[in-house]
């Protein structure tokens, strides 16, 4: 049986929104605030950072900025830690997520996008002692697209998520070696601000290479209603399409085209990992490459080596959760665990 998965709906203004989700998901927030941010705190560094995120935020993302406000105000949690939980990357060296997400142009089942979301050891999928605690996130804003999400508690972060004109992408980690000093926006909460407004695979593409942007590096996989699909190669600042409306595409934790191949962060022993889970896909997308829904199900359940259903040992992380986007539909299926034992549940903007 499924473990439960935290289900939460948000309405109205930007500031309405942040404060009903703070509201809903206190315990979350502050658990996740515990991971992510209280390990790394300094007080003076987190206020000088918090000032200057201010006046970025407040001048190129006003709407983010008061529904950071608002997120703020409903979990009773300072404003500078909601500001560093989702302006930086506050992953410290332990962490290795190495998730695989992938696209489908189109099928049976009309388009698709699929992911594995991986950690470095099983959590409980938004349960009690979990050291990250998940919830979709259903958003309703006044002014915009409607969204449907998986994402960390207290995180705006707009990967992993599916709106209700039909875009959806998921990501992967990588990293980035290159400077991303300056006054930058972090690439979650520009990947949030375009999917409450682009309709289409292009329109987030442009919106992502118009940014200046700091973050984590990250794969993205996108596909539109349409059947619009592409991999995202984001070593921020720089950014790099791969594979544009190619039937099935797909990433690891690595970066491989010629400009960025030698961008990622990852460390010695993590990178073979990525290396062979990449050469899976391939291997898969040259002889028997997904097409529709079950197909899909059955590579994200895969254990052949190197496969994307992922219980330590060799592959070093483990499988956390699963998340397929049906464009057409509308409609996310999650499975809060390995998708080879935990079935999918259902999620639509109704």
């Amino acid at each position: 049986m499924s473990a439960p998965v935290q289900t939460i709906d948000c309405r109205g203004t930007a500031r309405e929104m942040g404060r009903q989700y703070g509201e809903q998901t206190r315990d979350s927030i502050r658990r996740n605030l515990a991971v992510f941010v209280d390990p790394l705190w300094n007080p003076d560094e987190g206020a000088r950072f918090a000032a200057a995120a201010r006046c970025v935020l407040r001048d190129r993302t006003p709407n983010i900025f008061d529904e950071l406000v608002g997120l703020a105000e409903g979990a009773d949690a300072p404003m500078e830690k909601i500001i560093a939980l989702n302006q930086v990357d506050t992953f410290g060296p332990e962490w290795t997520e190495e998730c695989t997400p992938t696209a489908l142009a189109g099928g049976a089942d009309g388009p698709i996008m699929g992911k594995n979301n991986d950690g470095s050891r099983p959590t409980p999928f938004a349960g009690p002692g979990a050291e990250r605690d998940y919830v979709v996130r259903r958003c309703f804003p006044a002014s915009g697209i409607p969204l449907l999400q998986v994402t960390y508690a207290g995180w705006l972060s707009g990967l992993d998520a599916l709106n209700a004109e039909g875009l959806a992408n998921g990501h992967a980690s990588v990293g980035s070696i290159f400077d991303k000093s300056g006054p930058r926006l972090d690439i979650r909460l520009q990947a949030y601000h375009l999917m409450t407004r682009c309709r289409s695979t292009s329109a987030f593409i442009a919106g992502m290479m118009g940014a200046s942007l700091t973050g984590k590096g990250f794969n993205i996989a996108i596909v539109d209603a349409g059947g619009d699909t592409v991999i995202l190669e984001s070593a921020v600042p720089l950014i790099q399409c791969r594979n544009r409306k190619a039937p099935f595409v797909y990433a690891t934790n690595h970066y491989i085209t010629p400009a960025l191949k030698d961008a990622d962060r990852r460390k010695p022993a993590a990178k073979p990992v990525t290396v062979n889970r990449l050469a899976w896909l391939q291997w898969t997308a040259s002889t028997r490459p997904p097409t529709c829904l079950p197909e899909m199900k059955a590579l994200l359940s895969c254990h052949e080596p190197w496969a994307p259903c992922r219980h330590g040992g060799p592959h070093l992380s483990h499988t956390e959760w699963s998340l397929i986007a049906l464009p057409a539909r509308r409609e996310i299926l999650l499975a809060p665990g390995a998708p080879c034992s935990v079935p999918y549940q259902s999620f639509n903007f109704g």
